[in-house]
């Protein structure tokens, strides 16, 4: 009778049970975003250490996805959304009495290490509740938690850190945690295999191969731009180990008997090209998280809690399109509307290369707003056809893979988005350091205009050197404004140049209705 009645939950409750978790790990994610300048003045760091406590969550969470589908079949989806849960909240009390940095790091590692199994346990329990007509609206559900919570965490985090502290980022998971656990207990069904039934052994060297390049992909990806990248000996030593690791996770997991995942999911083309072009959404979306802000912050002037609240109307867009579109893919074909999707996303990110010093709040929040239409317009579809034509029984490995790939692509992306930023600036600051000349007119009048403002407050060599300085700074500004166009700029090429990838995917959603 007890398996009658957990047969008959409704699958939209059973949604919300998982859903709540998902949402709370991935908004950790990107809390932290904002108040990492709090966390290095809290423990006397320096910005390149306190982003540390950002990627160990990011890193720690990836490297628990190879082994998601070995321990869903060793005690089941539910016991491990338990032990996850409480990870991920024994971590956030670490973080909340860390003394230091070092100890904070390893407690966002713990936590970390509790969330890396949530997303992909996540995604495997919508695709089973729900039946294969509904995979559409399982999805869109789906995406709330993976597009909506690290829109919305930035603006949690800094309203949090500017009205309480940085500690309330984590202090208010722990009811969410004790909530969540309850949830899992009354409407998640019960799938502990019977003992003794499993008995695969633990693959050990492709869990150390991908626990070393994860970890080495970290180091490098924290410490690459304060090291000049490949101009240190020791870096280009990490990026050799992290590749080969790779290359050995991959090759052994394809020749070993026991392996923690089966890789062999990728053979199916609906599945390695739709994670491919998932991946690139989750570029586009990670990407501008990081550019905008730091746009609106480094060259308008908004605090960081200005910042998040620019951001968070399109967290409110993307979670009602999220739930419109798992209902309109019913009706669209799906390839379709993932072209509709990147279209008006590619739309989007060149408007924001629209932006300049002078531009207004609307100015940057409506470009925001249709992106996250294009965001869900484009996912939905793309992760329903990405498991369409794979055996339901592959369903775990295939989400634990799906969100490795797009976790490692993310990390990735966001470490060369800065640093695109940082060095195309550069390359315009040689450009544009060529105007500053007395044989340029133009700069001959502005120079003498600003040294006659500051020679009213000061003698005539400081005003000199003051109106110089004036103008380097507004050449400064000037590239670093280029740089954000540059980047925009190849967001929106990236868009177009995925469409033809889309059409190569397999749609089988008319065959099966009409059988």
């Amino acid at each position: 009778m007890e398996e009658v009645k957990e047969k008959q939950i409704n699958p939209y409750i059973v949604a919300i049970a998982v859903l709540l978790p998902s949402f709370m790990s991935l908004a950790a994610s990107s809390a932290t975003n904002v108040c990492q300048p709090n966390i290095a003045g809290y423990y006397g760091a320096t910005q390149y250490e306190a982003n540390t406590v950002i990627t160990s969550y990011i890193i720690s969470g990836g490297i628990m996805l190879p082994i998601t589908g070995y321990l869903v079949r060793l005690i089941g989806k539910k016991l491990l959304f338990y032990y996850s849960i409480w990870g991920f909240c024994l971590g956030a009390v670490m973080c909340i009495l860390a003394p230091n940095l070092q100890m904070l790091i390893l407690a966002r590692i713990v936590q970390g290490i509790g969330s890396g199994c949530i997303l992909p346990l996540c995604q495997a329990v919508l695709l089973e509740v729900f039946p294969v007509e509904q995979r559409g609206v399982a999805m869109g559900l789906f995406g709330v938690a993976a597009m909506f919570s690290p829109l919305a965490g930035p603006f949690l985090g800094g309203y949090l850190t500017d009205n309480y502290s940085w500690q309330w980022v984590f202090i208010i998971n722990i009811p969410l945690c004790m909530l969540s656990f309850i949830l899992i207990k009354l409407f998640v069904k019960s799938d502990r295999p019977p003992k003794q039934k499993y008995k695969k052994k633990f693959d050990i060297v492709g869990f150390t191969a991908v626990v070393v390049a994860m970890g080495c992909m970290q180091v490098i990806l924290d410490k690459g731009q304060q090291y000049n990248w490949f101009d240190t000996t020791w870096i280009c030593w990490l990026t050799g180990i992290c590749i080969f690791s790779f290359v050995l996770f991959y090759v052994w997991e394809l020749e070993y008997k026991y392996p923690i995942i089966d890789i062999r999911v990728f053979k199916d083309r609906n599945f390695m090209i739709g994670t491919l072009i998932c991946s690139f959404i989750n570029i586009m979306l990670y990407s501008t998280l990081l550019l905008v802000p730091m746009f609106v912050q480094s060259l308008l002037g908004y605090s960081p809690s200005m910042s998040g609240l620019t951001m968070f109307p399109r967290a409110i867009v993307c979670f009602v399109c999220l739930l419109l579109v798992g209902e309109i893919s019913r009706f669209v074909e799906a390839r379709l509307l993932a072209i509709i999707g990147f279209l008006i996303m590619g739309v989007s990110v060149f408007w924001l290369s629209s932006m300049n010093l002078t531009s207004s709040i609307e100015s940057v929040v409506i470009p925001n707003l249709l992106l996250c239409v294009g965001v869900p317009t484009a996912f939905i579809p793309l992760t329903a056809l990405s498991f369409q034509t794979l055996d339901p029984k592959r369903n775990d490995d295939a989400a634990a893979l799906h969100a490795m790939f797009k976790n490692i692509v993310t990390a990735v992306a966001t470490s060369v988005s800065a640093t695109f930023i940082a060095r195309v600036s550069q390359v315009h600051q040689t450009y544009l350091v060529q105007n500053l000349s007395g044989e340029n007119p133009m700069f001959h009048y502005r120079l003498m205009a600003a040294q006659a403002k500051y020679s009213a407050l000061f003698n005539h060599f400081t005003a000199a050197r003051k109106a110089a300085g004036s103008l380097y700074n507004q050449m400064l500004v000037q590239a670093r404004l280029c740089s954000f166009y540059d980047a925009f700029h190849v967001l929106a090429i990236m868009c177009i140049l995925v469409i033809p990838l889309i059409l190569i995917l397999k749609n089988k959603s008319k065959k099966k209705k009409s059988a």
